[in-house]
């Protein structure tokens, strides 16, 4: 079974495959910092609007024996440079559907200075600097929550944040769900939604790891 251990804000999560694995460094102003060390109210420097405030983090771990009963829970791991120069700087690993801001010279069809979300799923494999790695046992996920869909640096590479969207809350226990909504006014259905990310995500992109 799948256990969920909330740092802050609710108590547990059925499996989804997002969030980043222990020991990912995130920039902040004072600093390098451990996404497992980061705690409500740390300020986080983000792509696009400078220090944000995280609002909440939660973890959920993800069993060996879950893994090998379903290998889409496997992690990704991504090696130095398997985005591009510095990206990462070091190995990072990420749930298979946490998704990467990938510029737009390493994807068909798109204009080099534009970016895409693209979940780590769809790089893996693409080359041997990036895969999903199943010698591990079990796996702590941490997703970090913001005021709004925020994209940092985890290990210089960016990713996003945790979005809590009306499409998200259906796979969360009714715990998380109600706190999570309480949190950011988010509905099921009518309702204010949590701010839609910046970035496009379409659903399937080709990958260019020849670029690499």
């Amino acid at each position: 079974m799948t256990v969920m251990t909330p740092i802050s804000g609710g108590k547990q999560q059925r499996t989804a495959s997002t969030g980043l694995a222990g020991s990912a460094s995130l920039r902040t102003p004072c600093g390098a910092r451990r996404v497992e060390n980061l705690r409500p109210g740390d300020l986080v420097v983000t792509r696009d609007n400078g220090l944000q405030p995280v609002r909440m983090v939660w973890t959920r771990t993800v069993t060996a024996a879950e893994i090998a009963a379903d290998p889409s829970l496997a992690p990704v791991r991504l090696k130095p440079r398997a985005i591009g120069p510095m990206m990462p700087q070091r190995d990072l690993i990420v749930a298979a559907g946490h998704r990467i801001l990938v510029p737009g010279w390493r994807l068909a069809d798109l204009p080099d200075t534009d970016c895409c979300l693209i979940a780590a799923r769809d790089i893996a494999e693409a080359s041997d600097v990036a895969f999903v790695d199943r010698t591990g046992g079990d796996m702590t996920y941490y997703n970090v929550v913001f005021d709004a869909h925020q994209v940092f640096c985890a290990n210089g590479l960016p990713v996003e944040s945790y979005l809590p969207s009306r499409a998200a809350l259906p796979q969360l226990d009714e715990t998380v769900r109600c706190d999570l909504a309480a949190l950011f006014a988010v509905e099921e259905s009518d309702g204010p939604a949590f701010p839609a990310p910046r970035y496009a995500a379409p659903p399937s992109k080709d990958y260019r790891p020849e670029l690499v």
